[in-house]
């Protein structure tokens, strides 16, 4: 790169692979608007367009529409199914947590619980290791 941030003429030409006769292709602004109005797309894409938003947003009005009109007949019940999980989870998790809240269980033989558990853990796997070799 040489000084104020433009690269080399012939740098460019190797990363381009051009020869040094040729030029580089330029882009022709009014043969791009020229091949634009040759398709004949335009008034297609002008109708289409707001055709399908206006579908889209249709769609989507009756789909809350209907969203809204079933809440109230579904929402007690769904409702009644999360109240009934929370109080079977809590029912299950209220014991472990008195258990170990409990002055006496310490904490250390909890920790010592956990510590005998992981070590069987590996011995038993290095166990395994040295049976299968």
């Amino acid at each position: 790169m040489t000084g104020g941030g433009l690269f080399d003429e012939s740098e460019l030409r190797r990363v381009l692979r051009l020869e040094g006769d040729e030029l580089p292709p330029r882009l022709d602004a009014a043969a791009i608007a020229l091949a634009a109005r040759e398709e004949g797309r335009d008034r297609f894409v002008l109708a289409a367009v707001p055709a399908v938003v206006g579908a889209t947003a249709l769609a989507a009005a009756l789909v809350w529409q209907q969203l809204f009109a079933l809440a109230p007949l579904v929402g007690p019940a769904l409702l009644g199914v999360a109240v009934a999980g929370a109080a079977a989870l809590a029912a299950a998790v209220v014991p472990l947590a008195e258990t170990a809240s409990d002055p006496a269980v310490p904490l250390s033989l909890l920790a010592a619980l956990g510590v005998v558990i992981v070590r069987e853990l590996i011995e038993r796997r290095e166990h395994a290791h040295v049976h299968a070799s």
